[in-house]
């Protein structure tokens, strides 16, 4: 069914020209102020997935059988479950697959979000944090870099990107039965200009993480897929060497969203996993 959702965006503030707006989670600081300007469309594309690849417009939902997982243990999620996407990956890009490396992992709960959980992004792994209720991209260009260099040193970072096509790939599932509340919404990155993207740092004691937030335009189209089940996968594009630099966008903004009709009382709370994986193809 489709929907109407009331995004959170940047507010395109005059001192957004000065300042990168950011979020200090050391000392709780920030000067990132949202918006949400009205209403939107969110198109349901249930049974038209075969529509939407990573090609045409950076997402696409598979169907991916969850397997039998201790979500609390941290070694068998990296060994088992995200070993089985390492091996989906392969599978979806039909150039040959030179890498592919976990970036890093999260879980998130609505109930953390009802406990005010605060959305960390230096707290990964099997800490829960809350859905992200804000559009925006998970990672720039620079932010890329900058982990690559850090996971590998310069040398090593400067020679994959010189001698590889690199993209981040955020695969994300539910791990409830069935979405009936804050799911997943997609923006088409045709309709989205890089204009409409803000460089943001969200800065923790031992890393900066730097991603796009986004401000709002009447231009976007979102899409998102209905009762989505745990046995489905949406995997999208966080970047791509190819696109950098280019006046389009790639990369799809998303976001969660509730829906117009609120979930009976005893819907059980989403709960999801999602994994960005650094995926390294030949050079076209």
């Amino acid at each position: 069914m489709d929907e109407t959702a009331r995004f959170a965006y940047l507010r395109p503030l005059p001192l957004y020209e000065e300042e990168t707006p950011y979020h200090n989670f050391i000392d709780s600081r920030t000067n990132i102020v949202v918006e949400r300007p009205q209403l939107q469309s969110v198109l349901d594309i249930r049974g038209k997935t075969k529509d939407f690849t990573l090609d045409t417009c950076g997402f696409e939902f598979r169907q991916h059988p969850l397997p039998a997982i201790n979500w609390q243990n941290e070694d068998e999620i990296k060994e088992e479950y995200i070993g089985d996407l390492k091996s989906l990956v392969h599978d979806m890009f039909p150039e040959r697959v030179e890498r592919c490396e976990m970036f890093d992992f999260r879980l998130r709960s609505v109930g953390a979000l009802q406990k005010n959980v605060p959305l960390h992004p230096g707290l990964c792994g099997t800490y829960k944090m809350p859905p992200a209720m804000t559009v925006h991209i998970d990672q720039s260009p620079l932010g890329v870099l900058e982990w690559l260099k850090r996971e590998t040193g310069e040398v090593e970072a400067n020679t994959i990107v010189n001698k590889h096509r690199v993209r981040v790939l955020n695969i994300w599932r539910p791990l409830v039965d069935v979405v009936e509340d804050y799911p997943l919404a997609m923006c088409d990155p045709r309709t989205v200009r890089p204009s409409d993207l803000v460089h943001s740092a969200h800065v923790s004691s031992d890393y900066v993480r730097r991603n796009y937030l986004v401000k709002y335009s009447e231009r976007f189209q979102f899409y998102y897929l209905s009762k989505m089940t745990k046995n489905e996968v949406c995997a999208f594009v966080v970047f791509d060497s190819q696109a950098v630099g280019k006046d389009f966008v790639r990369t799809p903004p998303h976001s969660a969203f509730r829906h117009t009709e609120l979930p009976k009382s005893d819907t059980r709370p989403r709960e999801s996993i999602e994994v960005r994986l650094l995926v390294l193809t030949p050079l076209e």
